[in-house]
C-alpha cells in the first residue's frame, strides 16, 4: 500500500481514497536523556503495547491523542465516529480513574462539543491544556485547524484562547505540545500533498503571555523531493516534547519505515538535535503507529494504532512501559 496524505497529524489512507528543539542555550548541561544505544534496543521483546482502557478509552471509535493530568488521574483525549481527515469532525473527551481501577465513562471535555477540537495536551505545569480546533477567530469562520488554549481558574477551564498569527497560519496546525520551560512544539502542513508544500515540525519560544514567532525544527523536518508515488515521505508531525525538553517523539513517512506512519525519536545534545531513530518493531509494525505521548511520570509511551488486516480496526491507544523500551523520556521521575 502507499503512503498517502496524513492531514491533521493523521494519515488519510489509500483505503478512503483521500489522502498528517527545544527552548535551551547552547551552554545548559545535556541531561542523562541521551540515545546512547544503537536502533537494534528497540527490539520486539515479550513485554510489548497493549490496548490501553479497552472498552472505556479505546472503545472501537476512532482515538486521537491523549494527554494525562500530573496525577495520571485524569485523562483527556479525541473521539469520532468517523475517519477525521476526512470528516474533519472531533471531540475532546474526559475520563477519570476510578477507585478500582477502571476508567470512568468518557464525557465531553467542557470546552469540547460545539466545533471539531482535537489533539489535547496538558502542559507540565497543569495550567494550561492547549489543543487544535476549526472554531471561528473573532467571529471569523475557519477551514483550517488552528491552536487554542484553556486556562486552570478557580471555577474550571477558561473560555478558549486562539495563540495567534505567531503560531498560527493559513494551513492546519496540529498537535501541540509544551517542555516545562513553556516552549510549544508542534505540526503544521497542508490539507494535502503538493509539490511545493509538506508537514514540518515547529517550536515557538515563550514571550511573555504570548509566543515569539515560530521557527521550524530544520534538523528534525527532511526536505526530500516531491514524489507523486509517495507525495509524504518528507512529512514530519507529531511532536512529543518531554518535559525537560531533550526528548522529541514524533511521527514520519520518510522511507525505510516499518509501515505507515512509524515513531521515531531524537535527542537535544549540545545544543542540535540529534539524527532521528525508528523506534523499531518494539512500538511499530506494518501498520499504522502515530500520535505519541509521553505519560507525566516518563515511564511509559502511549500511542494510537490503525489496524488493516485482516480488517480494518480504527485506532486505539497503546502503551509500553519505557523499560521494556529501554529507553528513559524525561518525565518527572527520571
Amino acid at each position: 500500500m502507499a503512503k498517502t496524505l496524513r492531514p491533521a497529524g493523521i494519515h488519510v489512507l489509500a483505503f478512503a481514497a483521500v489522502t498528517v528543539a527545544a527552548c535551551q542555550d547552547e551552554s545548559d548541561p545535556v541531561a542523562p536523556t541521551e540515545l546512547e544505544t544503537p536502533p537494534a534496543l528497540f527490539a520486539a521483546g515479550p513485554q510489548g503495547p497493549e490496548i490501553f482502557a479497552p472498552g472505556a478509552i479505546s472503545d472501537g471509535r476512532w482515538q486521537w491523542r491523549i494527554t494525562f493530568t500530573n496525577d495520571g488521574k485524569t485523562a483527556y483525549f479525541t473521539v469520532s465516529d468517523g475517519f477525521f481527515p476526512i470528516t474533519r469532525q472531533a471531540t475532546i473527551m474526559v475520563s477519570h480513574l476510578q477507585k478500582n481501577g477502571t476508567w470512568s465513562t468518557p464525557e465531553v471535555a467542557p470546552f469540547s462539543g460545539t466545533y471539531s477540537d482535537i489533539d489535547p495536551f496538558i502542559s507540565p505545569d497543569g495550567r494550561r491544556l492547549y489543543f487544535a480546533s476549526n472554531r471561528p477567530v473573532d467571529g471569523t469562520p475557519k477551514v483550517d485547524m488552528d491552536l487554542w488554549m484553556v486556562e486552570r481558574t478557580p471555577h474550571g477551564w477558561s473560555e478558549p484562547i486562539h495563540l495567534g498569527p505567531e503560531v498560527n497560519s493559513d494551513a492546519d496546525e496540529l498537535y501541540p505540545s509544551a517542555s516545562a520551560d513553556g516552549t510549544l512544539y508542534f505540526g503544521s502542513g497542508p490539507l494535502g500533498p503538493v509539490p511545493d508544500a509538506d508537514w514540518d515540525i515547529y517550536r515557538a519560544r515563550p514571550a511573555g503571555k504570548r509566543f515569539a514567532p515560530r521557527e521550524p525544527l530544520t534538523e528534525i523536518n527532511t526536505d526530500l523531493p516531491f514524489d507523486p508515488a509517495n507525495p509524504q515521505a518528507d512529512w514530519e508531525f507529531n511532536p512529543e516534547i518531554s518535559r525537560d525538553g531533550h526528548t522529541l517523539i514524533f511521527t514520519s513517512l520518510r522511507p525505510g519505515g516499518y509501515g505507515l506512519g512509524d515513531l521515531y525519536i531524537s535527542r537535544f545534545r549540545h545544543g542540535k538535535w540529534t539524527t532521528p531513530v525508528n523506534l523499531g518493531p518494539a512500538v511499530n509494525t506494518a501498520n499504522d503507529e502515530f500520535h505519541p505521548t509521553i505519560s507525566p511520570d516518563g515511564r511509559y509511551l502511549y500511542f494510537a494504532r490503525t489496524i488493516f488486516a485482516p480488517e480494518l480496526v480504527p485506532s486505539d491507544f497503546y502503551r509500553i512501559s519505557t523499560q521494556a523500551l529501554g529507553v528513559k523520556l524525561g518525565g518527572a521521575g527520571n
